[in-house]
């Protein structure tokens, strides 16, 4: 059998997903009335620099032909500067040349050029995907306006979507007129049967934003380009977004949903959604001049050598930089443990999907970060509840009697078993207990206090309550598979493979046992004889439910309805492999009593 190559693979993840979207949202769009009052259900973009990344195959394209001729001078930057435009005004712009027929021969020329290099040297941008399969998912209405041409155009997208996906894509063969003429914004308007009200057009350059004043529909501008947001904001726009993430947000101007909060109030909340999407920001460079690295000796520009990492800044070392240096690498705000449970305190979701897509510099490392929380966690119930763990010596005490008296127990059971049999000799009275009685009577005689099997107890409980991390990290696969069950017709879960959930849950469990340290002068819940508080997943508590709701919510960008049902749907899978852990357990149990009784 053939096996699929990775694009169809794309395809069909993407199909599936649309197929099966939940029931809600197929009600949601059904009421389009609703929609209509707050939502767009139209969206028509620009496709270089705005969904794909095509930089690479025009600089090509254009240096080839440029350098054919004779213009060796023009750099990356100047063809850059172009993209968005005509090929026959972006050659005029580059060499000084008008006349026509040159133009037109230039033309020919790149496109030559194009059919050879533009879709291997174009890739759709990461968030483009995401994007706009959460806005298929809700109904909306998806076309494509470029002046590049529709041919090249279905090319790149046929390999991230299945064919049909995008409704219209007009080209630049399709218009006379290219943008900023409106010809092929009302092109694609007529083949929707959509109302301009209802429209939105996302670009990342002039051209664009000027395209959609010329046909009066609303604009939203990118920064994927070279336009910069204040020459974006010259022209009317809805938004001005650093990328395509935040889209599916974006609602029609004056039709946002009522609020009970003070309008100064609701622009707070608004701007704390976004941060928390956006998560910390990288420092500009705050030395640009170039320096001679006392390290390694290159040469570089910047705060930090690219070659070893060593600073800039390489002063005499103090007593105040010594200090600095032993503590810096742990309580770093930037990229250390403390900046690290910042992030997990409000924006758990969105700093492991960070951290999942290769921002990782600046946070703890998730199993360093649950090992270091574990040791928090055992050093504050020593602190903050010293009564819970008892005296030391006295449960030393305690474990090495119980241990001593091991084989003596073993003994009086043998004798105690002879004694039963020589009964059941004597008195001659068959008598065939169930299995629960054989079960009954082993737990009553093997775990009452003095037995070996209550002192392995014991000493498991204390173990496990004294190292929670090695918990958390033993019941890992039951929440991976659980999570993975339950989104599994979520796009990130699409995404994310089992290592990755690992490293996302190793996050989870350090935000977890963070919840437990802040609840133990509330709770006391270091105990060496009951854990059953400290797992999650038994007797969960609310807010640990509300924190994984919080966490799903996040990450696979849900409603909080939603992630509720999802939560909830995880937590009951959670209880049914226990459950089915805790019944195989028992059966192996049975079998050994009934095989030795």
């Amino acid at each position: 059998m053939r096996t699929p190559p990775k694009n169809e693979k794309q395809i069909i993840k993407t199909n599936l997903m649309i197929s099966f979207c939940s029931l809600r949202d197929l009600l949601y769009v059904c009421n389009t009335k609703l929609r209509r009052m707050k939502d767009y259900l139209y969206y028509l973009f620009d496709f270089d620099l705005t969904l794909a990344d095509s930089s690479k195959g025009i600089v090509m394209c254009f240096t080839n032909v440029l350098h054919r001729h004779g213009y060796e001078q023009v750099t990356e930057m100047e063809i850059k500067r172009t993209i968005g435009k005509t090929l026959e005004d972006s050659f005029a712009i580059l060499t000084g040349v008008n006349n026509p027929e040159q133009l037109a021969a230039w033309k020919l020329e790149y496109t030559r050029e194009a059919d050879k290099y533009m879709n291997d040297n174009t890739v759709l941008f990461p968030e483009t995907v995401e994007v706009l399969t959460k806005l298929k998912v809700l109904g909306c209405k998806i076309a494509i306006i470029s002046t590049k041409y529709r041919y090249r155009i279905e090319g790149v997208m046929e390999r991230y979507f299945p064919k049909g996906f995008i409704d219209v894509i007009i080209g630049g063969e399709d218009v006379k007129h290219a943008k900023p003429h409106p010809q092929g914004v009302k092109a694609a308007l007529k083949k929707l049967k959509a109302k301009k009200e209802l429209a939105l057009y996302i670009g990342d350059s002039t051209v664009d934003a000027e395209t959609a004043r010329n046909t009066g529909i609303d604009f939203c501008g990118v920064l994927n380009g070279l336009t910069t947001r204040e020459e974006l904001a010259a022209y009317p726009h809805r938004q001005i977004l650093n990328d395509l993430t935040l889209l599916p947000l974006l609602q029609k101007k004056g039709k946002h949903k009522k609020t009970w909060l003070p309008k100064r109030w609701e622009a707070k909340r608004r701007a704390y959604f976004i941060r928390q999407i956006r998560g910390l920001q990288e420092k500009p460079l705050e030395n640009k001049q170039a320096h001679i690295c006392q390290n390694c000796g290159d040469r570089y520009a910047g705060d930090y050598c690219p070659s070893c990492g060593q600073a800039a800044k390489t002063g005499r070392i103090t007593l105040k930089s010594a200090f600095c240096n032993l503590f810096s690498s742990f309580f770093s705000i930037e990229s250390g443990f403390l900046g690290t449970c910042y992030e997990l305190i409000y924006r758990p979701g969105y700093m492991v999907k960070d951290f999942i897509q290769g921002k990782r510099s600046r946070y703890y490392k998730p199993f360093s970060l649950l090992l270091v929380m574990a040791a928090l966690y055992l050093i504050a119930g020593h602190l903050l509840v010293p009564s819970s763990l008892g005296n030391s010596k006295e449960v030393k005490d305690n474990l090495e009697n119980r241990l001593d008296s091991v084989f003596s127990e073993i003994v009086v059971v043998q004798e105690d078993s002879l004694e039963i049999k020589e009964d059941m000799v004597v008195t001659n009275e068959p008598k065939v207990p169930s299995l629960m009685d054989k079960m009954e009577d082993w737990y009553n005689e093997q775990m009452h206090e003095g037995t070996f099997l209550y002192a392995l107890k014991d000493l498991l409980t204390g173990w496990v309550a004294d190292n929670q991390a090695f918990l958390f990290i033993a019941i890992m696969p039951f929440y991976i598979f659980a999570t993975k069950k339950v989104f599994r017709q979520t796009r990130t879960n699409q995404l994310l493979n089992v290592s990755e959930y690992v490293f996302i849950y190793g996050y989870f469990g350090s935000q977890i046992i963070m919840k437990d340290i802040v609840l133990l002068p509330f709770t006391g819940i270091v105990e060496a004889k009951s854990i059953s508080s400290n797992i999650p997943f038994l007797g969960s508590t609310t807010i640990e439910f509300l924190l994984m709701m919080r966490n799903f919510k996040q990450l696979f960008n849900l409603g909080w309805w939603k992630a509720f049902k999802s939560t909830l749907k995880t937590f009951i899978c959670l209880t049914l492999l226990f459950i089915g852990l805790v019944a195989i357990i028992a059966l192996v149990i049975a079998t050994l009593i009934v095989a030795f009784t």
